[in-house]
């Protein structure tokens, strides 16, 4: 079935409402009234099938949030339609010690007739305003090409892009997924070095130290005690405990997630949070989210984590898997030894470069952030 174009679909609001002057676009925050209006335009950016479009994925980012309700800029018409929103998420921050609610903006979109237009800007200012009158003292997003491009120039260590790790797990089903284009290029050339290279790195050795890989449902307790015992191990992160990771993973989204935990008699070491699709019309198994102790006990974990996550792709039939990580990361350099390697920009879905935007001038600590600073995987990634 031929895709059809945005401009091909059918939208409520017609061109006769069009404004004739920048005079006629108001700003302010979309309410749960413009529900159904932000549904249509999502439907025409993204099609009838995308989740999305459901009302109950909106509702999951708007008041089922543990860290508050989400805060929805928009711009309106002259018949006061919501032609244009961008989400503000509240999320809750460990930095440096200390506990911070700060803010991700994500899922930007202004209806095709109104972009590159004066609406776009009166959107960044409502934008702009919701922090100040919220007080966070930061937000966080994954930015576009364009505006990466300008935050390298003027302010470069504030913007980066995080490493997107693979490993394929059939390589000729990639071939032929793709056919004559980058993939199997790139793959098929060098096809029994890469399958002879990625199973012989670093296979795991039984120890001694009984580590237990257990899938598990939901997040229970354990999680928050985790949290607790490694939530300075880097100088930034979304706070990971349960309520985040059980809003941040919910079924209702229609994904479907499979968690892995590592634990000993004692204690948990570590999780790992899986799920399965198609990018590309390649099936992909997705590393969504990856975390440790801060011991060598954590590292092992890992290893028989990422190993348990590799046996439960092979057996959904992946042709590749994906992780996104913070090049610093301790779980960085463990994906590494699994066999797992950077990819591509030419072979990537997409560059996911990551910006973070300081609010509170004041705070010291703020004003020293840097890349260095702060750990992300898939779970900061809203999209996935």
């Amino acid at each position: 079935m031929r895709k059809t174009s945005i401009e091909e679909q059918s939208f409520t609001i017609s061109s006769k409402s069009l404004p004739e002057n920048r005079d006629q676009i108001t700003a302010d925050l979309a309410q749960i009234e413009d529900l159904e209006t932000i549904l249509e335009l999502n439907k025409l950016e993204y099609g009838t099938t995308d989740v999305l479009v459901t009302p109950t994925d909106f509702y999951w980012r708007y008041n089922q949030n543990p860290a508050g309700l989400a805060l929805i800029p928009a711009i309106r018409n002259s018949r006061k339609q919501v032609v244009g929103f961008i989400w503000v998420l509240p999320l809750k921050l460990r930095m440096k010690g200390q506990n911070y609610v700060a803010a991700s903006g994500t899922n930007l979109l202004i209806h095709p007739q109104y972009r590159n237009s004066f609406a776009y800007i009166k959107l960044l200012r409502q934008f702009d305003q919701v922090f100040r009158k919220n007080k966070f003292p930061l937000h966080f997003s994954f930015i576009s090409e364009e505006n990466y491009q300008r935050l390298r120039q003027h302010s470069p260590q504030m913007a980066w892009t995080v490493p997107l790790l693979f490993k394929p797990l059939n390589v000729s089903k990639l071939a032929q997924t793709y056919g004559g284009q980058s993939w199997p290029s790139y793959f098929t050339k060098s096809a029994d070095q890469l399958v002879s290279f990625f199973y012989s790195r670093h296979r795991i050795k039984d120890g001694q130290e009984n580590i237990t890989i257990q899938a598990i449902d939901q997040f229970d307790t354990t999680f928050d005690k985790f949290w607790g015992d490694l939530q300075d191990k880097y100088p930034l992160m979304l706070i990971r405990d349960r309520a985040f990771l059980a809003w941040r993973f919910t079924n209702t989204s229609r994904r479907q997630y499979q968690i892995l935990v590592a634990q000993t008699e004692s204690k948990m070491l570590g999780y790992i949070v899986l799920r399965c699709t198609t990018i590309r019309g390649v099936d992909t198994g997705l590393v969504l989210d990856f975390l440790v102790l801060d011991d060598e006990l954590g590292e092992k974990a890992g290893a028989y984590l990422l190993t348990h996550a590799e046996t439960y792709f092979r057996e959904q039939q992946m042709a590749v898997t994906l992780g996104l990580m913070a090049p610093f990361a301790a779980e960085y350099r463990i994906f590494r030894r699994a066999g797992y390697s950077r990819l591509s920009s030419k072979l990537s879905p997409r560059p996911f470069r990551f910006a973070f935007f300081i609010h509170d001038k004041k705070q010291q600590d703020l004003n020293l952030l840097s890349k260095q600073d702060w750990f992300i995987t898939f779970a900061d990634y809203e999209s996935f």
